[in-house]
């Protein structure tokens, strides 16, 4: 089953190429009248190896200040292979690995008979019902019945409306979905959001233009679309027509929806119409109906990100006939579900996925279970990963490492040419306000649903039912600052503008980025400025600066200061334009904006803060190591927390709709605009990282 990120309401910006599921912890306010030592390192001499770097992944032939990328990664791409069952493989994908293989013999243990411990079991059935492929082919397509049979009785809009709501209720999302969201109005309260979604393609973009290989894309779908109607049983003649239905209604949904940059700007999501409101606007659509189906009837505070789109998506309902209709559902489901059905439903998918991500081989079987475990019980298999991979000195450090940045980003707010006073002020109380979240919940979740050991189906319904319950039963009270957004396992961090607060899970702070005893200048590069301080500087950008130290949507900013920003944002959205994804395929300045700044402030910020913490020791840390010195270990150890091989078909669908740049940019798109780099390196002006020009936004 496609995860359940549902169209998300908050404007959570992530470190890496994407983001995940939930997770509980009381989030640390950050204490800026220290700068603790961050993870402390031997005085002793140390090998390259012993400092976090990693010796074979260097091309010592290349020039750093000619190619940064090639010359600390260089080693790494000459040999590296992407597994045939991956779309990646590289530094985050390596970690992700050792995450998966520790967690498959948890689970396979939890699998075994006899086992007592209540949680073990629980994630050890739903993994070994996962595994028991016979049970799954016998099922074939028969957990879908239920849901089928209310899409067959569609025969006009309210019928319609019916079925939409019934699937609804299972976490998938035909013409929209419906999630909690914090009041961007009053961060302190939780209201319901709706928010566009129903398409398959990877943005609404892919059902009209032609650029790169955006036809052969909507091609291949569209032949994916007509093969999973035939394997649900319909004659060549229906499939053709439920192909065509299918595919009129979601372009049409395409059509009504907001782009990707245009969402950029939280106000262009933000509409508080509330219900009185939404059946205004939309009044052919059930809207009682569908929040007494969810057990949220008494709902009234409601969000819209358009409200506009809800009117057209009325519309569409009403003029599509109920034969269409009931084939875009009878997609919604399928394509939902698929993952969960028999091998054929499984091989189907994943013929379209190898067209958009390039990926060659199905991953195994044991592989897409833990994935599964990990999005549905992430918590309890989480307790395991905590306790084999993150413990010692390691949530200490990590404290550490983040109050050094933060304190580092205190005294950049006060330097800051194109902040004037007002906004100066305002910026250091919600850089004194900013929580963060470390390694692992406080208190871990329960898990309320019972598990079979003999139906996966019926496990992923379970699962999608409670959690839609659990996110729903959020509406209507105040913010629950501990409710975490990844899981602890995961290999990436978030900053939330709603909540002021970054998220650091276990699964980040690994080596290569992290750990105790590595040279403080690896973690301060790969951590302090890739993670920590990328997601800290989410607070001060373009949509960061739109929310106030308590989450409220506020503009903080004074008008000077917003001008003057906006001018040191074209320099960086004018400068990533320039780069190629793919040949022929060019990023979108716009949209990778606010990523790229976080990637360039949080290098710089965190180098600042790897001087000062240096500054502060006693006994410091070692100089030189293997000949390098300890401001040419902070970069090249940024530089391979980058180091990635990405296939081609994925890296073109990631430059259309991915806010992040390709890790080569993210590598040489930063250092030229880092004064520490060219001063570490030795760089003469004029040389490729060391360009006539760079952008100062941070």
């Amino acid at each position: 089953m496609k995860p359940r990120d549902l169209p998300a309401r908050a404007a959570v910006a992530c470190a890496f190429l994407a983001c995940s599921g939930p997770a509980s912890q009381t989030p640390v306010q950050p204490d800026q009248s220290a700068t603790q030592p961050a993870p402390a390192a031997p005085a002793h001499a140390m090998t390259l190896a012993e400092s976090g770097i990693v010796p074979d992944w260097l091309d010592r032939s290349v020039d750093p200040c000619q190619d940064f990328y090639a010359f600390s990664c260089g080693g790494f791409m000459k040999t590296a292979e992407i597994p045939p069952d991956r779309t990646a493989w590289g530094a985050i994908q390596l970690v992700v690995k050792e995450n998966e293989d520790l967690l498959r013999k948890v689970l396979e243990a939890a699998a075994a008979d006899g086992v007592s411990d209540p949680a073990q079991k629980k994630i050890g059935d739903y993994y070994a019902a996962c595994m028991d492929e016979e049970a799954v082919e016998k099922a074939g397509t028969a957990p879908l019945d239920p849901f089928m049979a209310v899409i067959a009785r569609v025969k006009d809009a309210k019928s319609a409306a019916d079925a939409v709501i019934e699937l609804q209720t299972i976490g998938l999302a035909p013409f929209f979905g419906l999630t909690p969201t914090q009041d961007y109005g009053d961060a302190t309260q939780v209201i319901a959001s709706v928010d566009q979604a129903g398409l398959g393609l990877p943005d609404r973009d892919y059902y009209w233009k032609d650029e790169g290989s955006m036809k052969s894309v909507r091609t291949a779908y569209r032949a994916h679309v007509g093969r999973m109607f035939a394997l649900l049983g319909k004659k060549p003649a229906e499939v053709e027509a439920a192909v065509a239905s299918t595919i009129r209604i979601e372009t049409a949904i395409a059509r009504a929806q907001q782009d990707k940059v245009f969402r950029r700007d939280p106000h262009h999501i933000y509409h508080r119409i509330d219900r009185v409101g939404l059946e205004k606007v939309a009044p052919g659509f059930p809207w009682g109906a569908l929040l007494e189906r969810l057990g949220i009837g008494g709902v009234t505070a409601i969000t819209a990100n358009d409200p506009k789109y809800y009117a057209a998506i009325t519309r569409i309902i009403a003029r599509e006939k109920p034969a269409a209709l009931r084939s875009y559902l009878t997609w919604t489901l399928v394509s939902g579900m698929a993952s969960a059905l028999s091998r054929p439903f499984v091989d189907e998918e994943f013929a379209f996925e190898k067209v958009v991500s390039g990926m060659k081989q199905l991953p195994p079987r044991w592989r897409r279970c833990y994935d599964d475990v990990d999005r549905d019980l992430g918590q309890l298999l989480g307790q395991s990963y905590v306790a084999q991979r993150f413990g010692g000195q390691s949530k200490p450090r990590a404290i550490e490492l983040t109050r050094a940045v933060l304190a580092a980003m205190g005294k950049e707010l006060e330097t800051l040419p194109w902040m004037d006073a007002p906004t100066r002020a305002a910026a250091q109380k919600k850089l004194v306000k900013m929580a963060y979240l470390v390694g692992f919940p406080d208190t871990w979740r329960v898990y309320d649903f019972e598990v079979s050991r003999t139906s996966h189906a019926t496990n992923v319904l379970a699962a999608a039912r409670f959690e839609l319950h659990r996110q729903l039963a959020k509406i209507g009270r105040p913010v629950d600052r501990n409710d975490w957004l990844m899981t602890p396992p995961t290999v990436n961090a978030y900053y939330e503008p709603t909540l002021n607060e970054l998220a650091l899970p276990a699964g980040q702070l690994q080596p290569p980025f992290f750990k105790d005893g590595f040279h403080p200048a690896v973690n301060f590069g790969a951590t302090g400025g890739g993670t920590i301080g990328h997601e800290m500087t989410h607070g001060f950008d373009d949509e960061g600066s739109q929310f106030d130290s308590d989450g409220n949507l506020k503009d903080w900013w004074s008008p000077p200061t917003g001008e003057k920003f906006k001018q040191a944002s074209q320099c960086v959205i004018d400068q990533y334009a320039r780069y190629e994804a793919v040949p022929g395929t060019r990023l979108d300045g716009k949209l990778t904006a606010g990523e790229n700044i976080a990637d360039i402030g949080g290098v710089k910020i965190a180098y600042r803060a790897y001087q000062d913490w240096r500054a502060a020791q006693s006994v410091r840390p070692p100089a030189v190591v293997d000949g390098f010195t300890d401001d040419q270990l902070y970069f090249m150890s940024y530089a391979q927390s980058w180091c990635m091989k990405v296939n081609p078909e994925r890296l073109e669908v990631l430059a259309r709709s991915d806010p992040h740049s390709p890790p080569e940019w993210r590598v040489k798109g930063v250092v030229v605009d880092q004064p520490g780099f060219a001063e570490a390196f030795q760089c003469r002006a004029g040389a490729p990282m060391r360009p006539d020009k760079s952008c100062a936004v941070w």
